[in-house]
């Protein structure tokens, strides 16, 4: 409202001096106050129309804004205005980004998407301990979705089954022998499955970053026969949604569904009708 008032500033100046209406007309000053505070706060409305998206990934975005945004304001603050209201707004907006964003990739959901994004990955973190911490969550779990690990579960089952049937006296020694190989095929399996996820997210890590515009799942749809166990792990973080927009819709649009002419509609239909309206291109 705020740019459009501005854009149309000659317009209305010119309106309210042939109809000599009886209004108080905005000083120079005034005007130079609103186009200051325009150029500062439009950051912010392109970070709220990109991260507000459902059509692409936005969580491993949100570190990159956050960031982005304090670099902006940093900026307007080390060149001040000469404006007193401009200079008491930027340095607001400093003071709660500083307050809300300071530990942002500490946030181990946006961390993880974060890393996971082609065309991010730890270049996105100021902070190299969080994106280490992020490197270490992600092998973790690509671990537990390594193949070997559930064979590992199925041969690790019942270790005293192993054994030997014989004389009752060495009962106590086969058992002994059979938990100790069992442990120590356990311990070989585990340690061959991190190191598996641990070469893997190394090689993930050592491919060139796509560019900023292109679609890092259409990438992961590519390379998920060679980034098998990262491939799991980032179905669970490249399909978070930043905000709660995009439910929001879903649900402005079941009120649209749902009117007093279709009132009759069994829950089951609606349901169905809002997710096909939600994923039919």
């Amino acid at each position: 409202m705020l740019q459009r008032f501005i854009e149309v500033k000659d317009p209305v100046i010119s309106t309210l001096a042939l109809i000599n209406a009886p209004l108080s007309t905005l000083s120079t000053e005034e005007w130079g106050i609103a186009r200051e505070t325009v150029g500062i706060i439009k950051p912010f409305e392109e970070v709220t129309i990109e991260v507000s998206a459902e059509r692409f990934v936005t969580a491993s975005k949100v570190i990159l804004m956050a960031r982005g945004l304090q670099r902006i304001v940093a900026r307007h603050q080390r060149n001040p205005s000469i404006h007193e209201p401009v200079q008491k707004l930027v340095d607001c907006l400093m003071a709660e980004m500083q307050k809300r964003f300071s530990k942002v990739e500490q946030i181990e959901k946006l961390a993880d998407a974060t890393c996971l994004d082609p065309r991010f990955k730890k270049q996105a973190f100021v902070n190299d301990k969080a994106a280490d911490d992020a490197v270490k969550r992600i092998t973790a779990t690509a671990a537990h979705h390594h193949p070997g690990h559930s064979e590992e579960e199925e041969e690790g089952q019942d270790p005293a089954a192993a054994a030997s049937a014989g004389a009752m006296f060495w009962e106590d020694f086969d058992e002994r022998v059979a938990n100790t190989s069992a442990s120590t095929s356990s311990n070989s399996a585990t340690s061959s499955i991190s190191t598996a996820a641990m070469m893997e997210i190394r090689a993930y890590l050592a491919e060139p970053l796509l560019p900023r515009t292109s679609d890092p799942l259409a990438w992961w749809r590519m390379c998920s026969p060679i980034f098998k166990s990262l491939c799991e792990v980032m179905k669970t973080r490249l399909c978070i949604v930043a905000t709660s927009v995009p439910s929001e819709r879903i649900f402005s649009k079941t009120g649209q569904i749902i009117t007093d002419r279709r009132n009759r509609l069994s829950p089951s239909k609606v349901r169905e009708l809002v997710f096909l309206n939600a994923n039919l291109p």
